[in-house]
């Protein structure tokens, strides 16, 4: 089973890091990033006033609220990555950007830090939402 097919405990980013075993299951060990990821934007504190955003490698588009695939249809489908296709979600309650490396099927797994994502997109991350920590998934 898929962790996106288990129920999935959006709360403040703070608390899941706090309590860890509260937010993780050891038969699906990707259901703690889940949880962090949607915890960032998608919880039920910042729902409404979060904005999903995707950079492409050339331009930078953000809608508040929605799903990724219903604001930005011609960019993003589920299933197909694109390697120069970053998303996330910027939640200004809690000052936290998320940020999804694109992963093509056979590539090695990147390392999950800010530094290992293009200059530019950390400079318009940056400009968009200054002073905002960046979490990459």
């Amino acid at each position: 089973m898929n962790w996106y097919k288990r129920q999935i405990i959006a709360q403040s980013y703070q608390d899941i890091m706090d309590d860890p075993d509260t937010y993780s299951d050891p038969d699906y060990p990707d259901l703690y990033d889940a949880n962090r990821y949607f915890s960032i934007g998608q919880n039920r504190e910042s729902d409404e006033e979060s904005y999903c955003w995707i950079w492409n490698g050339l331009e930078m588009r953000t809608r508040r609220g929605g799903t990724h695939a219903m604001n930005f249809p011609g960019l993003w489908r589920w299933g197909e990555e694109d390697p120069n296709l970053y998303r996330g979600w910027a939640d200004p309650n809690q000052q936290l950007i998320s940020v999804i490396i694109p992963r093509i099927k056979g590539q090695a797994t990147p390392a999950f830090s800010p530094s290992v994502l293009p200059t530019k997109l950390r400079v318009i991350l940056g400009d968009y939402w200054p002073g905002y920590e960046i979490k990459v998934f």
